[in-house]
């Protein structure tokens, strides 16, 4: 049997009709940005069409449930929308996903969890999910990295306690280690360099400096180290031979030392 063509009609849809579907990336709606919408669609109307699919019991919501829910709050009965009937579970799963990074409505969490989601259903790579969504694959990788924080504090980063560049440096620290510095984040109101730092201070003792070894080599360690927030040792001989050792402590972290110095994984 073929699959039923998308019609591209926009049409009137009973709201009451309508559920979210349920491999919606989205889960949390800020009730002052939902109400906000909700007095201009009393003002103005539902400007851009939802997305759906007919189910059996009516309507499942693919894309757009930020403008339903409002819809709901302005009093509407009916909104308009476009019906989606020849996609699959994963296609559905797939254009909600992108609509969402589109509009940047998800929280860091939502959008690690979707990307983690679009990797498993396809068997892709970071570059490989970057293509399909049209982000970068540093973009992937340091969103995937914030599934490595601890329960407590991925919830202070969707509430915005603490930003994305506080996170992913986060990400690359012990579990039993992140909470301790997201309070430091807080309460001292750190910059993501200042953060960077403060861990790498933590790690010198990892670095041993042998004696004699010249200054001007020493502090290029502490600065490799700062900047990397990664142990650095480097060894050269009087002809300028050398080399450059990098100390991580996991696989995120190696990701956020190539993140920095600009690899990309073809």
């Amino acid at each position: 049997m073929s699959r039923k063509r998308p019609s591209g009609e926009i049409r009137d849809v009973p709201i009451d009709l309508i559920r979210p579907g349920s491999q919606q990336a989205r889960r949390h709606f800020d009730a002052d940005a939902l109400r906000e919408l909700a007095e201009s669609i009393r003002e103005s109307g539902v400007v851009q069409p939802i997305v759906l699919r007919t189910r059996v019991w009516g309507y499942e919501l693919l894309a757009g449930e930020r403008r339903w829910r409002a819809a709901q709050q302005a009093g509407l009965h009916e909104m308009p929308a476009i019906i989606r009937d020849d996609l699959s579970d994963t296609e559905a799963f797939v254009l909600g996903l992108i609509e969402n990074l589109q509009r940047e409505s998800l929280t860091p969490m939502e959008t690690a969890a979707g990307l983690k989601r679009l990797g498993e259903l396809f068997d892709l790579k970071h570059a490989a999910i970057g293509e399909r969504i049209g982000k970068s694959r540093e973009y992937v990788t340091n969103y995937l990295r914030l599934l490595n924080l601890v329960p407590d504090v991925a919830k202070l980063v969707n509430e915005g306690h603490i930003l994305l560049g506080h996170a992913k440096v986060l990400a690359g620290v012990p579990f039993e280690q992140q909470l301790g510095w997201a309070d430091e984040i807080i309460r001292h109101k750190l910059t993501v360099r200042g953060l960077e730092q403060r861990i790498a201070a933590t790690r010198d003792k990892l670095v041993v400096f042998r004696p004699g070894k010249p200054t001007d080599w020493q502090v290029l360690e502490r600065d490799l180290s700062d900047h990397l927030a990664c142990p650095v040792i480097v060894t050269a001989d009087k002809a300028g031979k050398g080399e450059l050792r990098v100390k991580f402590h996991s696989l995120d972290e190696l990701d956020g030392v190539l993140a920095k110095i600009g690899y990309v994984a073809h």
